[in-house]
């Protein structure tokens, strides 16, 4: 009996620590511009023939494309080089969130060679959210949203697994938290030379017909936690990509 308390008082004290730890962690939700200039996409990279053998020799290999889409992800790939080396799945799925970028978490615990990196995208059809998901967009705006996803993992990358812990629980529990990180992460397919394609986006779920219902419902949030098309159109205004 004594030595199961022992063990029990061991376990408890751990998980304090590791508890201890994470929140002892400083993250900073905001997205920050990466060094170096990117490559300047065109504004418009829809109705051009493209060879995707060639766009994989550019990305790397460890990149799951999602079937149907494998172009329009590819494109997205290759505007963060930083992420060539990194393992990443694109994954369509039939229930969940639009667009969720997130990790396995046993890979978080070997360093960051060993990480796994999936991006679950919603493929329902006649789903609340189908005028928004991949498979109703234009497809520069397909590019854009796949862009700000990986936004997400180039952020990821950064953390150490207390870091990431951190992040985890206040994304899910700080509103402003959570909305300064979204909202910087918009930002980055602009950084990485993708500004016109996440425009194209925003602009596309607040004006098309077809989003006109959804968009009625959900503006607060939407509004919240991702910039307009007026405030990416302000940002690109002058950056060096655009």
């Amino acid at each position: 009996m004594k030595r199961l308390i022992k063990i029990g008082l061991i376990l408890i004290s751990l998980i304090f620590l590791l508890a201890g730890t994470v929140a002892w962690q400083q993250v900073d939700p905001k997205q920050k511009e990466p060094a170096g200039e990117a490559y300047a996409f065109d504004d418009t990279l829809a109705n051009r023939r493209y060879n995707l053998d060639s766009l994989k020799k550019i990305i790397g290999e460890n990149k799951g494309l999602p079937p149907g889409f494998e172009v329009q992800a590819a494109i997205a790939y290759s505007a963060f080089p930083q992420l060539k080396a990194a393992h990443i799945d694109m994954i369509l799925t039939e229930e969940g969130a639009p667009m969720e970028s997130t990790v396995a978490i046993g890979s978080l615990y070997g360093g960051h060679r060993n990480r796994r990196y999936r991006i679950l995208l919603n493929d329902a059809r006649n789903s609340f959210f189908d005028p928004i998901l991949l498979h109703s967009l234009p497809f520069d705006a397909q590019i854009g949203i796949l862009a700000h996803e990986l936004g997400h993992i180039a952020y990821y990358e950064n953390l150490n697994v207390f870091e990431f812990g951190n992040w985890g629980l206040r994304y899910l529990q700080e509103d402003e938290f959570r909305a300064a990180h979204e909202r910087t992460t918009d930002l980055m397919p602009l950084y990485h030379g993708l500004g016109s394609q996440i425009y194209q986006y925003a602009y596309f779920v607040r004006n098309d017909p077809t989003c006109k219902s959804l968009y009625a419902q959900e503006k607060g949030f939407i509004d919240k936690y991702y910039l307009t098309d007026k405030e990416l159109s302000a940002e690109m205004t002058g950056h060096a990509a655009h």
